[in-house]
């Protein structure tokens, strides 16, 4: 699974032990994951096993490929997370594992 957490966009990037004190705003399964890649939503360059940071800007454009796309459960999973950081004006950080 990887897990995202909102992150403000001028806040540096935390100690991994000190993440807890960020607000988790869910997790993907890997094969969740890999279908949204396919569906040309994440950008293969983030990979899910490894660290990556999203701004506000770019999660601004995810949110908007999933609206033009549409929905299915996958990209639900992904609207779920976008949504906890556009609600904060903030963006992403991910843990892959």
């Amino acid at each position: 699974m990887i897990d995202f957490y909102v992150i403000a966009d001028n806040e540096q990037k935390p100690n991994p032990k000190n993440i807890d004190k960020l607000e988790y705003a869910g997790g993907i399964e890997s094969d969740i994951y890999e279908r949204l890649i396919k569906k040309g939503i994440i950008d293969s360059r983030f990979d899910f096993y490894s660290d990556f940071r999203w701004g506000n800007q770019l999660v601004r454009q995810l949110d908007s490929k999933t609206e033009k796309i549409g929905s299915d459960s996958d990209i639900s999973a992904l609207k779920r997370i976008i949504d906890k950081a556009l609600n904060s004006e903030s963006g992403l950080i991910a843990y892959g594992d």
